[in-house]
């Protein structure tokens, strides 16, 4: 696990975890053997104490079905009081009972790091020296928050000329559903082959992106590729539901940033498809928050867009993808 020998660094990991600062939220770092299993965020409310700490336990109890856990962590992002002691308290019994007993309750508040007592405390601004907050500076790495997507009024020509001749070939494929997703997948691999190489979504991966996602088995299949291989619609179906752990996590995760830099260059009918994809790329890799904000933009776009509403009954369920529970081999 990375080392977590501070507040400071506690408060970094969560917010490298999730990538972007909660509010009005408890994140709980569930370990097992000193290693992260997944980091969750939970939103605060003025419910009663135990009502409150009983949702968490219950939702807690999905999440780790399987998969034991013996140590939380807990920060607490609470500028308006609403996680007091007996809120503390009794999400700490039911840790206690699951066998996950808390190990540090950090409490973030009023710009402040501190212990969940108010002692030792350091200014939010620490987590700057952080390595994990260092490293994500260096890198630049694309946060992938909702709120940062690009808005697009028209693609261009370029961008639309491709995605015209794209969707002519979908519509030409042979219609055996194991030929369509061996092709696909071959060229959505492709596709994030090139962007890797040039570093940017360029107008040619734009066009075959917004063809693809503007056809349904396209689309299906695309996402499909970034989680592995499958010819038939068990497999299919396993994947993209999250019960079987991705192939390949890299491919995962720049097919995910290479989607979410598309939206810069695509506008109409295939952003919405786009979006549930970066949605589900989210929730793969249990990061359920982003998720459900990138899939609250998909029905402002489409109201009644099937998959999206798919994938909100799925997610608020509080299911977890067996790739989340699972610390990735890269």
């Amino acid at each position: 696990m990375t080392s977590i020998s501070s507040n400071v660094s506690l408060v970094a990991f969560v917010r490298a975890s999730l990538k972007f600062d909660p509010r009005e939220s408890i994140a709980l770092v569930l370990c097992h053997e000193s290693a992260v299993l997944v980091t969750m965020r939970v939103n605060l409310d003025d419910m009663e104490a135990t009502a409150w700490a009983n949702l968490v336990g219950n939702l807690l109890r999905k999440v780790t079905e399987n998969h034991p856990v013996d140590a939380t962590l807990l920060v607490a992002y609470d500028e308006l009081g609403n996680f007091d002691s007996a809120k503390h308290d009794a999400v700490a019994n039911v840790l206690e009972d699951m066998g996950a007993p808390i190990r540090r309750s950090i409490l973030v508040a009023d710009n402040k790091i501190s212990n969940f007592d108010g002692t030792d405390a350091e200014p939010y601004s620490a987590i700057t020296s952080e390595p994990l907050t260092l490293q994500g500076m260096v890198t630049g790495r694309n946060p992938l928050r909702a709120k940062d997507i690009e808005h697009c009024e028209e693609s261009s020509e370029e961008v639309q000329t491709i995605a015209v001749a794209r969707k002519a070939e979908i519509f030409e494929m042979n219609p055996n559903i194991a030929s369509i997703a061996q092709q696909i997948g071959h060229e959505m691999i492709t596709q994030i082959a090139i962007y890797r190489e040039a570093g940017e979504v360029t107008e040619e991966i734009a066009g075959w992106l917004a063809g693809t996602f503007s056809v349904k088995v396209g689309r299906d299949m695309a996402v499909l590729a970034l989680a592995g291989t499958a010819t038939d619609t068990q497999g299919i179906a396993e994947y993209l539901l999250g019960d079987r752990i991705v192939e390949d996590y890299q491919i995962l995760e720049d097919g995910h940033e290479m989607l979410f830099e598309s939206l810069a260059h695509i506008a109409g009918t295939p952003r919405a498809n786009i979006l549930c994809a970066v949605a589900w790329a989210h929730w793969t890799r249990g990061n359920t928050t982003q998720a459900m904000a990138t899939l609250t933009e998909v029905m402002e776009l489409e109201p009644d867009h099937e998959l999206g509403d798919l994938f909100i009954k799925l997610i608020a369920r509080g299911k977890v993808t067996k790739t989340a529970l699972r610390k990735p081999e890269k």
